[in-house]
């Protein structure tokens, strides 16, 4: 455990600049800082030169101070001296330098007031302090928040936020088991307590009482999110509160910046890096530091660098990849479009029919790919999910190709009906782009277990009946994604996602506890008694418009096929032609037919070309199992 501490360290601080070649010396290295129940903290003060009387940006890590000697954040790297600001990193109590310090009636947020006392107390410093970091060292800054030290000027948390929840850690009633194990790897050893607490009871309730911070915030804050970060939706809610509940003073001197960014730790992407999972964003990088410097200076220096004049959110749109601003509190959309799941997996603003099964085999899951992760072994971003399509354990629900741009601003859910022959199981849903190369990039996703359907306390559970039809909601995190014109939204829906989340027995036995596993058949209901739908927050009244007649619309099915595929369209085509992913072709031009034997191909994923009476093609993705 040790090691792989080292490493995610090492990789956090080299991260930080990408030119790191040689080590920065502290002024003072492995100061011991006093606290106030007699204990020590280990920190290291980098002081520019020339400095007499500077501000102060204190970083206070679990990740080991040592290693940002490589490379200082928001951009310095070795370049002490270019800019204006002492630099205090402490190591957490019962971490590195720190580690003999007694954990007994441990206060993060105590000590982070106690090493403010001791910074304001040295000949070097002036009068203000300034916080910084991401992730865990973000959180800590709002246990310091909490606590108001009169010298805490401005904090910026970053892909953080405050509150200990049941949801962060069994989101939909499931466990988020990569992360916990992550976690307990980097050595917060929260495994006890996480397991003792599988459903929501009064000891959730306290921890999330006391660690709602929102009228708390005092000082003005830059706080730092990403959409494909698994903090993003409490941050946002947390932002929305701090504007509500601090001091009127202050509630309009909270900003928000959230990019196309990913956490971060576990890869080569983090927040302000260009490329995030398989897809690249030049626009944003780094803009993270550009803000955070403005913000510092501001707050820090007096400079008159029009800071006042920044509007009080800066959010990203992913698809159009464009940034936006607005002085709300809450930049969710008011509107809602709705989009119902009919037979042979459509998506479409009429009610829907039929329904649509599949199997769940706990020993055989669906594999997470992307999204917002934290586990040193699965990668973190937006991904292409269209391997998922030659699995047999999901169902997929697509739109026609857009005839204008679809916009998701705030929280998208899902309203199922669904059956089973198992007494309990989870539902996972994606929601992915369909581009019109055939790519199927990822979101967002969430999951729900069907025992808490109604809620997560111990009563609320419930065990299904087989046969008996079951409403339940999937909510996703908060995103702002467009689909634009041409491309498709689509979702999947299986009964797992591993090993992000922990897989269901399905047996409706104890969870999280060694059994048998059962195999669910698991069936989502679509029709008008039971019209299960999917609901994006905004405004887009063309969104109907797309399934017209004036539109070029194109269903293959079954997808993935056997031996036969089936083409219905509202066009006329005159040939068609399959191709495999090298650009091959292995089925050459032939008249076109409503029904395309496959027998001939090898499993794989193909590309059906379309040939249109006009002479335009179209292609199409589908699978061979």
């Amino acid at each position: 455990m040790k090691n792989l501490l080292v490493l995610f360290s090492l990789l956090f601080s080299l991260l930080l600049s990408s030119n790191a070649k040689a080590q920065l010396v502290p002024d003072y290295d492995d100061i011991m800082i006093p606290m106030s129940d007699g204990e020590f903290l280990e920190a290291d003060v980098y002081i520019p030169s020339g400095c007499v009387s500077c501000e102060v940006v204190l970083v206070q890590t679990p990740y080991n101070k040592d290693l940002l000697s490589w490379s200082l954040p928001m951009g310095i790297g070795l370049n002490l001296d270019a800019q204006q600001f002492i630099w205090v990193i402490v190591d957490w109590r019962g971490f590195y330098g720190s580690s003999g310090a007694s954990l007994v009636g441990l206060d993060r947020g105590q000590d982070a007031y106690d090493i403010c006392d001791w910074i304001v107390a040295q000949p070097w410093h002036g009068s203000r302090i300034g916080t910084w970091g991401p992730s865990a060292l973000g959180n800590i800054q709002y246990q310091l928040l909490a606590k108001q030290h009169p010298n805490h000027t401005c904090a910026i948390p970053i892909v953080a936020h405050a509150q200990f929840a049941y949801d962060g850690y069994f989101y939909g009633g499931v466990l988020e088991e990569a992360r916990l194990q992550q976690l307990d790897a980097l050595g917060y050893g929260l495994t006890p307590t996480i397991m003792a607490n599988t459903y929501y009871n009064t000891t959730w309730q306290f921890a999330e009482t006391s660690t709602d911070y929102a009228n708390d915030i005092t000082i003005p804050t830059l706080q730092i999110g990403g959409w494909y970060d698994h903090n993003i939706d409490k941050m946002m809610t947390l932002y929305k509160d701090c504007r509500a509940q601090a001091p009127v003073a202050v509630q309009d001197e909270q900003w928000l910046l959230v990019g196309p960014w990913v956490h971060g730790g576990t890869g080569v992407a983090y927040v302000g890096t260009s490329v995030q999972g398989e897809l690249t964003y030049p626009n944003a990088a780094f803009k993270n530091d550009s803000m955070s410097w403005d913000f510092f200076e501001y707050y820090l220096l007096d400079s008159i660098n029009n800071w006042q004049s920044t509007p009080q959110i800066t959010y990203y749109e992913l698809g159009t990849d464009i940034w936006k601003t607005s002085a709300a509190s809450d930049i969710a959309a008011i509107g809602s479009n709705v989009l119902y799941l009919n037979s042979v997996n459509r998506l479409t603003s009429a009610n829907g029919n039929g329904a649509t099964s599949f199997n769940s085999d706990p020993n055989n899951p669906t594999p997470t790919i992307g999204g917002a992760t934290l586990h040193s072994t699965l990668d973190q971003g937006p991904y292409d999910q269209v391997s998922l399509d030659s699995r047999s354990d999901l169902i997929t629900f697509e739109t026609a190709v857009l005839n204008d741009d679809v916009n998701a601003l705030g929280r998208i859910f899902l309203n199922l009906y669904v059956s089973s022959n198992q007494p309990d199981c989870d539902i996972a849903v994606r929601i992915v782009d369909v581009y019109p190369d055939g790519r199927n990039m990822l979101i967002t996703d969430g999951i729900k277990r069907m025992r808490f359907r109604t809620g997560y306390y111990s009563s609320n559970e419930t065990f299904m009946s087989s046969g008996t039809v079951y409403p339940v909601q999937i909510d996703l995190p908060f995103t702002n994604y467009t689909w634009l014109a041409g491309h498709k939204i689509k979702i999947y829906i299986s009964g797992n996602h591993a090993v992000r989340w922990y897989v269901n027995l399905q047996n409706g036995g104890p969870m999280y506890t060694a059994g048998t596993a059962n195999i669910a058949a698991i069936t989502i209901h679509h029709d008008a008694t039971y019209p299960s739908k999917i609901t994006l927050p905004g405004n887009n009244p063309s969104l109907a418009i797309n399934e017209n007649d004036n539109n070029i619309d194109i269903l293959i099915y079954p997808n993935p096929t056997t031996n036969e595929l089936y083409i219905q369209s509202n066009q006329a085509f005159q040939a068609y032609s399959i191709f495999d992913l090298s650009g091959r072709q292995v089925v050459a031009n032939v008249n076109f037919t409503s029904q395309i034997s496959t027998d001939i191909l090898a499993p794989g994923i193909y590309i059906l070309q379309l040939t249109h009476a006009n002479g335009e093609t179209y292609l199409n993705r589908f699978v061979k199992k």
